[in-house]
């Protein structure tokens, strides 16, 4: 038995302007989260709150909304939250290592969870098709046993 080919399976994500807005709050709320604890959290640790963000975002509304949040979380977090603080100086190589490394961690992650998201659409989608066609299956079979049953009914009328 074959699979069925699904060319639309990327369409599991939300369309129109919510994700803009969800995707624009949760930016907002990791920038505030983090500039709260920023006396408390390492400067290390400045990307933590942006790229849970952009990885809850992949999970929600796909890869390109998360994609999009890191490129604006990247120079964010190197202006307000690196030493020298608020300022755009060069980047050492500190800087550079921690952008590649959340860079991964972020695109590994967003395109993880975009495969998943495809393939449980794609599931779905599939056991719809699979539950149409039984229940027609069902109703082709009841009207062939209408079928026979008048047919039956009729050849036992003309026989009496």
């Amino acid at each position: 038995m074959s699979l069925i080919k699904l060319k639309n399976a990327k369409s599991w994500r939300p369309q129109g302007f919510r994700p803009l807005y969800v995707s624009a709050f949760g930016f907002v709320a990791a920038f505030g989260l983090r500039y709260a604890l920023a006396p408390f959290v390492d400067e290390a640790l400045s990307m933590v709150f942006f790229a849970v963000n952009c990885i809850v975002m992949s999970y929600l509304f796909g890869c390109v909304y998360s994609l999009g949040l890191l490129t604006i979380s990247i120079p964010t977090a190197m202006f307000f939250f690196r030493k020298p603080f608020y300022t755009m100086d060069g980047l050492n190589d500190k800087d550079v290592f921690m952008i590649l490394v959340y860079t991964i961690i972020v695109v590994t992650a967003s395109v993880i969870i975009e495969w998943l998201q495809r393939e449980r659409y794609a599931a779905v989608l599939q056991q719809r098709v699979s539950e149409t066609r039984y229940r027609l299956l069902i109703e082709s079979d009841q009207a062939r046993r209408a079928e026979y049953s008048r047919q039956f009914e009729s050849s036992a009328s003309e026989q009496a």
